[in-house]
């Protein structure tokens, strides 16, 4: 009886791993939404974790009678075991599950190699399997494999505790050092396998030291992305408070301007009627033309029907006018817009500035801005005059300024605002004008 569980132990130790990978995967991510379309949350799970676990042992059949003929070994190497369970879990959880791929790839890899590392601490136990009693090597064996499966549901419970969050951009130099240690470690157990470089004790110490410090790599990993992202959910909110402050301010004005005028309306109102009662036309044209003349310019404020967008729009013109720099708009876009508006203005805010900044160096200087739908766009053109070609003399449009590390970030941030909207940016530089588009798709048909 106890052979018989022995090596029915033999045969589902790896699908036993396996399963407990894909179920913490499933766990750790969940299922995709059209996955539960019709079905409750549990079925859907049942049949991922079945699906999986037939793929992976047809693919591990299939895949080990063709390594058997080509080696004619008596049975498939150690590694083919990795070969078949990596690839198989990642391709299954990045079809069914939800969040992103990289995530999933950490999750098996960090998984992978603790297995690997805890099966080369107990190596000093394998190679006594043919000097020890059957039955004392055989009880230690699933003994060791027992305390496997209790540390790898620890680390599951580690991987649920802190989970992975990267919904912000991830470069490759950061994904490679986040991966480079289960990757550099799969490598030499790969290597390591066919040439016997170290004794079995000194790989038995040098696992377990290793086997100690994956979880720690991986909270430290965590951690530091978890930071990254709180620090964007900081900064997102304190946009969101700014805009909102903007709002306020700009709408507090918009009363305190109706006041006023509300006030100085009857002050004009009383003092034509006396003109024109003492039938004064002369004296009377004159003070329309220029008083009340005066006070119609300031009736050309840029009116879109959205609050934000037309404070900053007002406050950028007032301060290229500042500057003397002429102002040309063409506007025409509706009040609500399907479109972020924290990120649109931060388009508009920085194209803006670097229009501004580089019009204070021409002698006449002109800047043009067309807002307006494009099909199921939203157009920003933001164009001014230039005395030579700026994209010739510099295509990267790198800042001029001495102090480079605090300047020159406007283009990097209008880059990075376009793209997360998924956005189109182009800069040309034509007919004495040096033009910045943005294109940004409405999330609905306007």
């Amino acid at each position: 009886m106890f052979n018989f569980i022995y090596h029915l132990y033999q045969t589902l130790d790896s699908v036993i791993i396996f399963s407990f990978l894909s179920y913490t995967l499933l766990i750790l991510c969940g299922l995709k939404k059209n996955h539960t379309v019709g079905r409750s949350i549990a079925v859907g799970s049942s049949l991922y974790l079945l699906f999986t676990i037939i793929v992976y042992l047809i693919l591990r059949l299939e895949l080990s009678s063709i390594c058997l003929k080509l080696t004619g070994a008596a049975q498939t190497p150690y590694w083919f075991y990795f070969v078949c369970t990596i690839p198989v879990s990642v391709l299954c959880a990045h079809i069914a599950l939800a969040g992103t791929l990289f995530t999933k790839l950490v999750y098996v890899l960090y998984f992978m190699t603790f297995t690997q590392l805890y099966k080369m601490v107990c190596s000093p136990l394998y190679s006594q399997e043919f000097s020890m009693q059957p039955q004392v090597y055989r009880t230690l064996d699933m003994l060791t494999t027992l305390v496997l499966y209790i540390l790898l549901f620890l680390l599951s419970k580690l991987f649920r505790k802190i989970k992975l969050s990267t919904p912000f951009p991830m470069s490759c130099f950061k994904g490679v050092l986040i991966l480079y240690f289960p990757i550099g470690f799969l490598i030499f157990f790969g290597i390591s396998s066919s040439t016997q470089i170290y004794s079995v004790n000194q790989i038995a110490i040098l696992s377990g030291i290793l086997l100690t410090n994956l979880p720690i790599i991986y909270y430290f990993f965590a951690t530091i992305i978890h930071s990254y992202e709180d620090q964007r959910k900081l900064d997102d909110a304190l946009t969101q408070t700014r805009t909102q402050l903007a709002r306020y301010r700009y709408s507090l004005e918009v009363q305190e301007q109706v006041k006023k005028e509300r006030h100085e309306l009857k002050n004009n109102y009383f003092y034509i009627q006396t003109l024109l009662a003492d039938k004064k036309y002369d004296q009377l044209d004159t003070y329309i033309s220029q008083a009340i003349g005066g006070k119609m310019s300031k009736l050309t404020d840029i009116q879109t029907g959205n609050t934000l967008i037309d404070y900053l729009l007002n406050r950028k013109i007032q301060e290229a006018q500042k500057f003397h720099i002429k102002t040309y708009t063409e506007i025409i876009i509706p009040g609500q817009l399907s479109i972020n508006e924290e990120v649109l203005c931060t388009i508009l805010l920085n194209l803006l500035d670097n229009a501004i900044e580089a019009s204070k160096q021409e002698d006449t200087p002109d800047i043009q801005i067309v807002i307006k739908c494009v099909q199921n766009y939203l157009l920003c053109k933001i164009s001014n005059k230039v005395s030579s070609n700026i994209l010739a003399e510099n295509p990267s449009l790198a800042t001029s300024k001495a102090d480079a590390s605090n300047h020159g970030l406007g283009i990097k941030i209008i880059r990075s605002a376009v793209e997360s909207q998924n956005g189109l940016l182009n800069f040309e530089c034509e007919k004495g004008y040096f033009t910045a588009s943005v294109m940004l798709p409405f999330n609905q048909p306007v």
